[in-house]
């Protein structure tokens, strides 16, 4: 494995004789080897991780989400916001869900 490309797929075979395509590399000093039943979907987990590895050195990390870009882009800053809060992000829009009122409600009153 070079350092260029430091997961590598090869063919193999299963004790149950069942030919797979098997992804070998490490990550931060950790061995991945995940098995595939096509080339293509180990070709597509070898991409997945090159960028699980290079996202490591950013302090980055991935994850599967119902999320928008929009919607992610909007949860980070309000993390980043509350960076130094004593309160959780839920504890606050718990609080602000509880005493919100519409600015046309408010002048009816």
């Amino acid at each position: 494995m070079n350092e260029a490309n430091p997961f590598v797929i090869s063919q193999f075979t299963n004790p149950s004789g069942e030919i797979v395509f098997r992804v070998d590399g490490r990550i931060d000093g950790k061995r991945v080897r995940r098995n595939f039943k096509t080339r293509a979907d180990a070709e597509a987990e070898r991409r997945l991780l090159n960028v699980q590895r290079f996202q490591g050195d950013a302090g980055l990390r991935t994850a599967v989400t119902r999320l928008t870009d929009e919607q992610l882009q909007e949860a980070e800053a309000a993390f980043l916001r509350l960076k130094d809060a004593p309160q959780s992000l839920l504890t606050y829009l718990e609080c602000g869900m509880a005493n919100y009122r519409r600015q046309d409600a408010c002048a009816t009153l």
